[in-house]
């Protein structure tokens, strides 16, 4: 009436202000999804989770890996992917984050990928199994840097359920699925690729009831086999369980080899001292 507000008036007005903030803080950042973006769903869904500095390197390589991160933050805040400590550290002392898929996220993939959401895991995985996926990341990680020093070509990796998915029909007992197959070429010369089994030992198999069937499921489909453990104890303890296996099925002790996953991470996948099951030691390299 006389041209001020009234203090009432102002309350009510900063209510109203509060009250819109707080609704909207509840909502999800609307994103549109880039192609890119989809990649990194997609990698979700073959890895099942994967971290930050890994998701990082598979999908955002030529941005900063700040800026990958605030991405990756964008996606989650959006319902896409799902986030929770790693249990691995970082810079600075911080927890690194691992990603996982929603069912946001896992729709969004059955309308730009065609794969049925029904069919996909969603939500964080089980504590025991989430180092077992970050490894079998980190060792396709190696490989690609393997490849980046021109020690391997066109490389192809695959995990385990796509890959068994074309063998069920032809190999008995395919429900013992390797952690992935890898495809390969030695030469940019001769591109005759090199197929592979790659198997992530979580150090719990046991020889009869684990072991066995899966290394005799492998050896079925006539590929190399190799074995990422987590130490040399480790590795002698499987060489002794798999010498018999191959000797039943008559092949030569270089078919299965073992190497250390932190010689893998820290030398190189051709660097790591494989043993064969004999205990001889290979680079996996081809004699020309």
């Amino acid at each position: 009436m006389d041209g001020f507000t009234s203090q009432s008036q102002l309350s009510n007005q900063a209510l109203s202000k509060l009250d819109k903030l707080a609704r909207g803080k509840g909502k999800k950042k609307s994103v549109v999804l880039m192609s890119r973006d989809v990649e990194a769903l997609l990698e979700l869904y073959l890895h099942r989770t994967v971290s930050s500095s890994q998701l990082a390197r598979l999908c955002f390589p030529d941005i900063s890996y700040e800026t990958a991160r605030k991405r990756m933050r964008r996606l989650q805040q959006s319902g896409f992917m799902g986030a929770s400590s790693s249990g691995r550290m970082e810079g600075r002392g911080r927890p690194e984050l691992i990603y996982f898929l929603t069912a946001a996220g896992a729709r969004s993939l059955e309308q730009h990928r065609g794969i049925s959401w029904e069919t996909i895991p969603t939500g964080p995985p089980h504590t025991y199994h989430k180092e077992h996926f970050l490894r079998l990341v980190d060792v396709r990680l190696a490989l690609k840097m393997a490849e980046q020093r021109g020690e391997i070509f066109k490389l192809e990796f695959t995990t385990g359920r796509e890959f068994w998915k074309e063998l069920a029909s032809d190999v008995t007992g395919a429900e013992e699925q390797a952690d992935a197959t890898i495809s390969f070429s030695y030469s940019d010369v001769d591109p005759s690729p090199v197929r592979v089994l790659l198997e992530i030992d979580t150090g719990n198999f046991r020889q009869t009831r684990h072991w066995e069937p899966k290394i005799r499921t492998f050896l079925k489909t006539g590929y190399p086999v190799w074995v990422v453990t987590g130490s040399e104890p480790r590795i002698l303890t499987l060489r002794k369980w798999t010498q018999p296996l191959l000797d039943e099925a008559q092949y030569g002790a270089g078919k299965c080899v073992f190497a250390v996953y932190g010689d893998i991470v820290e030398k190189g996948v051709f660097n790591a001292g494989w043993q064969r099951t004999d205990g001889t030691v290979t680079d996996l390299k081809p004699r020309f």
